[in-house]
C-alpha cells in the first residue's frame, strides 16, 4: 500500500483540513436542510423572526487594507467565535420544521451606520438606516471583534475574463454555504422549509429588504426571473438541470406572498438548498441566476420594453440582439449599473475597466451583533494586471490586501520572506481533495480526428499516460514537496472518499507497464525521433491546452510532456488566455486540458466535472452534453460508465444522506478506474489557497473551507472584514 509521507508543514496543513472535516462529519448526520457537503435534504426552517434576528456566525477572510481606519460603529465588543459546528441532525427528517439556532442577539437601539452614509442621510440623499434595513436583518457574528468603518480593500484581477473574482468576494445568493462548508445557512433568505418528501421548498424573504437603489426586494423579483428568464428560450435554450424534474420537465416557482416563494418539483429534490447556494450569477451565466431586479431588467426585455427604445439600446451598445445586451445588463459587474443586494455595488465601472470599484450598498440587509450595519469596509477595488507574474510581484510588494486568487504557490517562499516589509502575512486554505493539476483528454475528440480521438476513448491509453507521469518530480518542483500523488477523488477524511485503492490508482511511475499498454494498442511504429506514430504514419501528438490562471500549470504541463516522451508519446503545451480557452471547450475544440478539482467535495450540485451535462464544464466530452440536451438527436452517445455517472448524480439529488454517500463513492470509483482525468498531485493549497492578508485587515479566519462552490473567500463574509490603524 502506498504511504503518505509529507513534510512537517504538509502535515500541519492536513491537520487543519481534518479539523474542517471533523465539523463536516458532525453536521452531516441526518436530514436537516442546512447540510452542505453531504448533499442531503431536510425540512428547513426560518431564522427566528423577532426583533432580534438570528443568523449563522461566519468567519470572514480579509481583503485589501483600508486607506484610513474609520470611525468605530460601536464600542469594541467582545467576540464570540464565529463558526460553531451544527448540531447533529436527526436521522429522519422532522415532519415539522425545526427552529434555526438563534444567534447572538442584536442590540435593540437604533442601528449604527458608516459615516459616509450618515452624511448622505443628513443631506437627504437616502433614508435613515432603520428605514433602509429590513424588519429582520441578517445578524452576522464576526470572526474576532466588532469592526470599525472605512477603508478600501485592494484586490487584483486579470481583466474581463476574471469576472468570478467579483463573484467570490460578494457571494450574493439567497442562501450561502457556511465558512467551513459543512452546511447551508440563511443569507438574503431568512429561512426555508420543505414538505415531507422534499419535493416542495418554500423560501422566506426579509420583509422591507431593498435593492441597492432603494427599490423593494420581494417575491416578485424571483417570480419575474422564473417567468421571463428561466422560461425564455432565447435566454435559456435549455432549462438548467437544477430546475428540471426527473423526467426532464421544468419545476414550478410560485409566489406564496410578498415575502415567500415556493419551488415545486414532481419528485424529491434533496439537493435544492445546495443548488440555491450557488445561484449567484457565477460564471456570468444566465443559468446561474435565481432572482433579479425586475424593475431594472424590464427595460432590457422585449416583453416589457418599447421595441424602438430597446433596439436603440442594442445599437448603442453595438450588439446584434437584445439577448446579448440582456446578458450584460443582468449582472452588476458586467453592466456597472445593475442594482444588487450584495454588500458592495458597482457605481459606474465594470470588469472591463482597468480599475473596477464597488462601493458600500446603503441598503445592505446585514448587521453585526451590536446592530452596526455592514459592511465595515467602504470600497473594494480590483486593479487590472496583464498577467499573473506581475500580480504576484504586487502581492510581494504589499499592494494587495487580501487575495488567494492568482497567487502562485511558487511565490510562497518569496511571499514569506517579504511579510514584514510588505505589511502582510500568508495564510493557507487547502481544498477538499482532488488533484490540483489534472489532464483531461477529450472523449469526443473523435468527431474532429477519428484516429487520435479513438485512442483517447481507450482506457488502456489513458492508463498508460498516467503510469508515464513522474508525480514525485511534479510534487517536488511545483508543490514544494507538499501533497501526494493522487487521482481526482475527495480527501481521505471526506465521507465521499472511495478508498486508497482508487485515490492512488495508476499513479505509480511504471514505464514498463506504460510501454506494454501502448504496444498492445498497436502503437509500435516510431518515427526518426523515437515518437510513436498512428496507423496513418503521422506522429501521435497530443496538444495540452493550458490557461495559466491557477498553480504553475504551464510548468506542470511541460513536465508531463517530457515524461510522456519517455514512452514515445509526443505532447506539446498550448497556452491561451481564459476567455478563448473557455470558448473552445463547449465547441469541442480542445484536445485536452489541464484543470483542477476544486468541486470534488460537491459532486451533486452546481456544475460538477463528473456530470457531462454541466455547462460550463471541462473538456471531458462536450458532445456528450449535446447528446443529452437533444435527447440523442445530436452529439455523441456516451459510454456506459459516463451514463452511469449521470444516473448516480440524478439519483443522489433525490436521496438521503446514507444513500448519497454510497452513490458518491461509486461515482468516484468509476471516475478513477476509468481515468477520465489523469490526476497528478493533490491535497495542497495551490488552487487559491495561498493568501496574502494585510496585517491591518481584521476578521480574516486562519482556517476556512476553500472551494469554488463555497465561493471562497465569500464564504468567510468579507463584509465583516475591517482595518485597524
Amino acid at each position: 500500500m502506498k504511504t503518505r509521507s509529507r513534510s512537517i508543514w504538509n502535515l500541519m496543513l492536513l491537520i487543519s483540513l481534518l479539523l474542517v472535516f471533523s465539523l463536516l462529519f458532525v453536521s452531516c448526520g441526518g436530514g436537516t436542510p442546512e447540510e452542505a457537503p453531504v448533499e442531503e435534504p431536510a425540512t428547513e426552517v426560518e431564522e427566528p423572526a423577532p426583533e432580534e434576528p438570528a443568523e449563522e456566525p461566519a468567519e470572514e477572510p480579509a481583503e485589501e487594507p483600508a486607506e484610513e481606519p474609520a470611525e468605530e460603529p460601536a464600542e469594541e465588543p467582545a467576540e464570540e467565535p464565529a463558526e460553531e459546528p451544527a448540531e447533529e441532525p436527526a436521522e429522519e427528517p422532522a415532519e415539522e420544521p425545526t427552529e434555526e439556532p438563534a444567534e447572538e442577539p442584536m442590540a435593540e437601539s437604533m442601528p449604527n451606520e458608516a459615516p459616509m452614509l450618515a452624511d448622505m442621510v443628513a443631506a437627504g440623499d437616502i433614508p435613515p438606516v432603520d428605514e433602509r434595513l429590513p424588519a429582520e436583518p441578517l445578524v452576522e457574528e464576526v470572526v474576532d471583534q466588532i469592526g470599525t468603518y472605512g477603508g478600501t480593500l485592494r484586490r487584483a484581477f486579470l481583466g474581463p475574463s476574471d469576472h468570478n473574482n467579483y463573484t467570490r468576494v460578494v457571494y450574493d445568493a439567497l442562501v450561502r454555504f457556511a465558512p467551513d462548508g459543512t452546511e447551508v445557512i440563511p443569507h438574503i433568505a431568512k429561512g426555508w422549509e420543505s414538505n415531507d418528501d422534499f419535493s416542495e421548498w418554500t423560501v422566506f424573504l426579509r420583509e422591507g429588504m431593498k435593492w441597492s437603489d432603494g427599490e423593494p426586494f420581494t417575491a416578485d423579483d424571483i417570480v419575474w426571473w422564473y417567468e421571463n428568464i428561466l422560461l425564455n428560450e432565447d435566454l435559456n435554450p435549455t432549462v438548467p438541470i437544477w430546475m428540471q424534474n426527473a423526467d426532464g420537465s421544468t419545476g414550478v416557482v410560485e409566489k406564496v406572498d410578498d415575502y415567500a416563494v415556493k419551488w415545486v418539483y414532481a419528485n424529491p429534490n434533496t439537493a435544492f438548498l445546495l443548488d440555491l447556494a450557488n445561484k449567484d450569477g457565477a460564471d456570468r451565466a444566465i443559468s446561474n441566476l435565481a432572482f433579479v431586479p425586475a424593475h431594472y431588467l424590464e427595460d432590457f426585455h422585449p416583453d416589457f420594453a418599447d421595441e424602438a427604445e430597446l433596439q436603440a439600446k442594442v445599437d448603442e451598445a453595438e450588439f446584434d440582439t437584445w439577448v446579448e445586451l440582456f446578458a450584460v445588463q443582468a449582472f452588476p459587474h458586467m453592466s456597472g449599473a445593475r442594482p444588487t443586494t450584495a454588500a458592495w455595488m458597482p457605481t459606474g465601472t465594470s470588469v472591463a475597466d482597468q480599475v473596477f470599484t464597488i462601493s458600500r450598498n446603503p441598503y445592505y440587509f446585514a448587521v453585526d451583533t451590536e446592530g452596526n450595519q455592514l459592511p465595515y469596509i467602504d470600497e473594494v477595488s480590483f486593479t487590472f494586471f496583464a498577467d499573473k507574474e506581475t500580480l504576484n510581484l504586487a502581492a510581494v510588494a504589499g499592494e494587495i490586501d487580501m487575495q488567494g486568487r492568482h497567487i502562485n504557490m511558487s511565490s510562497f517562499p518569496v511571499l514569506k520572506e517579504n511579510e514584514e516589509a510588505g505589511n502582510y502575512h500568508v495564510v493557507t486554505w487547502p481544498t477538499f481533495g482532488g488533484s490540483d493539476a489534472s489532464v483531461i483528454l477529450n472523449q469526443t475528440w473523435i468527431a474532429n480526428d477519428p484516429e487520435l480521438g479513438a485512442l483517447f476513448q481507450e482506457k488502456d491509453f489513458r492508463v498508460a499516460l498516467s503510469h508515464a507521469i513522474d508525480r514525485n518530480a511534479i510534487k517536488e518542483s511545483a508543490f514544494f514537496g507538499i501533497g501526494e500523488a493522487r487521482q481526482g477523488v475527495p480527501a481521505p477524511f471526506h465521507p465521499y472518499y472511495p478508498g486508497d485503492e482508487y485515490a492512488f490508482k495508476y499513479t505509480e511511475l511504471d514505464l514498463e507497464t506504460a510501454n506494454a499498454l501502448l504496444d498492445g494498442l498497436g502503437l509500435t511504429e516510431r518515427d526518426g525521433e523515437g515518437f510513436r506514430t498512428l496507423s496513418s504514419g503521422e506522429r501521435l501528438d497530443i496538444e495540452i491546452g493550458v490557461s495559466p490562471v491557477f498553480a504553475n500549470w504551464p510548468d506542470i504541463g511541460q513536465l508531463i510532456v517530457e515524461d510522456w516522451a519517455e514512452v514515445g508519446i509526443r505532447g506539446h503545451i498550448e497556452i491561451r488566455e481564459r476567455t478563448p480557452h473557455f470558448a473552445m471547450r463547449p465547441n469541442n475544440e480542445l484536445q485536452s486540458e489541464i484543470w483542477n478539482d476544486d468541486t470534488t467535495g460537491f459532486p451533486f450540485t452546481g456544475q460538477p466535472k463528473q456530470d457531462v451535462r454541466s455547462d460550463p464544464a471541462t473538456t471531458i466530452g462536450p458532445l456528450y452534453r449535446v447528446w443529452y440536451e437533444t435527447n440523442g438527436a445530436e452529439g455523441l452517445e456516451p459510454p456506459d460508465d459516463i451514463k452511469r455517472m449521470v444516473e448516480i448524480i440524478d439519483e443522489a439529488k433525490v436521496s438521503g444522506r446514507d444513500r448519497q454517500i454510497e452513490l458518491a463513492q461509486e461515482l468516484f470509483r468509476l471516475w478513477a478506474d476509468g481515468v477520465y482525468e489523469i490526476g497528478t498531485v493533490g491535497l495542497t493549497p495551490a488552487v487559491q489557497g495561498v493568501l496574502v492578508v494585510n496585517d491591518n485587515l481584521m476578521n480574516v479566519p486562519e482556517v476556512a473551507g476553500n472551494d469554488w462552490p463555497l465561493r471562497t473567500p465569500g464564504d468567510t463574509r468579507p463584509e465583516q472584514y475591517f482595518y485597524t490603524e
